[in-house]
């Protein structure tokens, strides 16, 4: 996989070291025998060091004036009632303005609020109005946002909160500037709310220490999990791999992971939260840049006191170096922890650990990651300079940034550089696309789009099959992984990392995977050689062997077939296909039954219905068949709307 997206200065660079180096220059890096060694012999380099490139931290963006403009069409748009058109503008006037700019901040996010109101937005409101009143919203205005608080619990129903709103509403405005007449008709108005709520038992009980909470604009914390039926197993040929514990129900969750890190790719910066890549209406603006925003204060936070701290200014050089999405990894692993971490662990990353070892280390320790197969004996020299340039490039952005202290102590920076080095060999082969579900009723339009990548330690020991026996979905950034079909004790719990045989041809499939993780698959799909969807025989059904000793055999069966018992070449036992036609009669119905439920976007049932399918066809038939394609595509599609997803109406 290409280090550089298509465009971006890096590859120019890679190109102009690459032409100045000899063959033995190149040569030499893989006589080293470490990540350490190949940074060292990297930094040792004459046209190297001479030719680096120059990195700058830029807060490009922060800018009163355009803040103002952007403030000014807003106000024109909320005039001519266009509250969706204003919110937005708000939105990039209160993101420009620079951090000092307090008193301007408190005036933008109130109009916000009144935009959020006019569009019934009510918890948005109210957090945009706190918001306002925590930057300093003028004294002589602020009756203004105790008035709308008031009116958003009115519409709520929290009289309580509605109360106390218009109490202070009433209090305020001796310090408003209105001319007396519209000051008494507010007054009056007030009061004849809190004279109405003060009559109702449920707007006076408590209504002293009544405060509600602000609701969080993000996703409730989600807890880890790791089923029960999940045992990782290791062997010469196959790995690290996941294995069923026991037998495995179809639909089943089995996992609920959290990434050791994740990116948000640039085209979604400004429309999702970067930290836990939620879709943000109401964006909460980083102090300093103007590069990424957050659904929260707290997101904000905890972005601010880990990697932001060290990536704010330098987004956009890394951007528009043209870094892949999983450069940005491989660097964001190391800014989000800090540099006493790797140097306390750092002569033990190499040593080998059992799983056992690896499942006893906390969540955030690096070595829950490096183990993870990078297939450094396999790359060639050219390779491996182009990714120690990468990883040179990466270590400068945190170097200017202060990671390292200052003055940096050499030695620091050539371990980050070789951690640098190793991650994007083992990013290479481990990284899973994070993705959200975009969809349009009125084109009748479902499409998984792909908004940035996470590595997630347990999840990338499953292996691959191009007939996978999991669905994955996110919230947020957690990976939620649930079975798409039975599995037998003992049995691989296969994943898939991109070729499906119901889309594409045997040589093609092996080819990509070939190319892309470097291993030839021997899945039952491409040992068998399983015909695409497209080509699949809808004459002949296919049937298990229900014989007493449990073979393993599938009889295919014309579906004009008179006989009801049709004898197996591979154990000589006779099976009662009549069962198996009562099955596909039985399923008709369940699946059109199934089908309705989705379309009408009820999908918990429609997936209770697609899982007892699947149970059913699983007892008597064997794919691949058209019907099972379709009910476990269905299925996959159920639990896809369980995750990240986004009406494009």
């Amino acid at each position: 996989m290409s280090l550089t997206e298509i465009s971006g200065f890096f590859p120019e660079y890679y190109l102009n070291l690459r032409n100045v180096a000899t063959e033995t220059d190149i040569e030499k890096i893989s006589q080293c025998t470490s990540d350490k060694k190949r940074m060292e012999y990297i930094d040792s380099l004459e046209f190297v060091r001479s030719n680096d490139l120059k990195i700058e931290r830029t807060f490009e963006g922060k800018n009163s004036s355009t803040a103002a403009a952007l403030k000014e069409k807003g106000n024109q748009a909320f005039k001519a009632m266009k509250w969706l058109e204003a919110m937005v503008l708000y939105s990039k006037s209160y993101i420009a303005l620079p951090d000092e700019k307090s008193a301007e901040k408190s005036i933008i996010l109130a109009n916000r609020s009144a935009t959020l109101y006019h569009m019934t937005k009510y918890d948005e409101t109210l957090l945009d109005i706190q918001r306002a009143m925590d930057y300093g919203y003028p004294k002589d205005l602020i009756y203004k946002l105790y008035e709308r608080q008031a009116r958003c619990y009115l519409a709520k129903k929290n009289f309580s909160s509605a109360l106390l709103a218009f109490q202070k509403t009433v209090s305020t405005l001796d310090d408003a500037k209105l001319p007396q007449d519209k000051k008494a008709k507010m007054k009056f108005d007030a009061v004849a709310m809190i004279t109405m709520l003060q009559k109702d038992p449920k707007a006076t009980k408590n209504a002293d220490k009544h405060k509600e909470a602000m609701v969080s604009p993000g996703i409730p914390d989600e807890k880890s999990f790791t089923s029960s039926a999940i045992k990782i197993d290791q062997n010469k040929d196959e790995g690290r791999f996941a294995r069923a514990a026991r037998d495995i129900k179809v639909g089943e969750e089995i996992l609920v992971e959290h990434p050791f890190a994740a990116v948000l790719i640039e085209k979604f910066a400004k429309t999702h939260c970067e930290n836990c890549f939620i879709r943000t209406v109401i964006p909460v603006a980083c102090p300093n840049c103007c590069d990424v925003v957050y659904c929260s204060e707290k997101c904000l936070k905890q972005a601010r006191e880990s990697y932001h701290k060290y990536e704010c200014g330098l987004l956009e050089t890394i951007w528009r170096s043209g870094a892949s999405v999983n450069c940005h990894l491989a660097l964001r692993i190391i800014a989000s922890r800090p540099l006493e971490c790797f140097k306390k662990i750092k002569d033990e990353i190499d040593v080998a650990l059992s799983i056992e070892d690896i499942k006893k280390l906390p969540k955030n320790d690096y070595r829950c990651v490096s183990h993870l197969v990078r297939h450094e004996n396999g790359r060639t020299a050219s390779n491996f300079f182009q990714h120690a340039l990468m990883a040179r490039f990466l270590t400068k952005c945190l170097q200017v940034s202060g990671y390292f202290g200052n003055p940096a102590n050499p030695e620091d920076i050539i371990l980050i550089s070789s951690l640098i080095l190793r991650n994007l060999q083992f990013i290479q082969f481990n990284t899973h696309e994070i993705s959200e579900l975009h969809t349009s009723k009125t084109k009748q339009t479902e499409k998984t789009v792909f908004i940035g990548g996470g590595i997630y330690p347990t999840l990338a020991l499953f292996n691959h099959s191009c007939d996978p026996s999991i669905v994955r979905f996110f919230r947020g950034t957690t990976i939620h992984v649930n079975t798409i079909k039975p599995i037998e004790s003992g049995l691989q719990i296969s994943e898939n990392y991109g070729p499906m045989y119901t889309q594409e041809t045997r040589e093609t499939r092996q080819a990509k995977l070939k190319d892309l993780y470097w291993f030839e698959c021997s899945c039952d799909p491409c040992l068998e050689n399983w015909p695409r969807f497209e080509e699949m025989k809808v004459d002949v059904i296919r049937f298990r062997c229900d014989a007493a000793m449990a073979c393993p055999a599938i009889i295919e069966v014309p579906v004009n077939c008179n006989d009801f018992m049709v004898k197996c070449v591979h154990c000589g036992q006779n099976t009662n296909i009549f069962k198996g036609l009562k099955v596909m009669q039985d399923t008709e119905l369940m699946t059109r039954t199934a089908k309705r439920l989705y379309d009408v976007g009820e999908y918990s049932n429609a997936l209770k219905k697609f899982i007892d399918l699947l149970k059913i066809m699983n007892e008597v038939l064997a794919p691949p068949f058209p019907d099972y394609c379709h009910c476990q595509q269905s299925l996959k599609d159920c639990f896809l709307h369980f995750g990240n997803s986004y009406d494009l109406e």
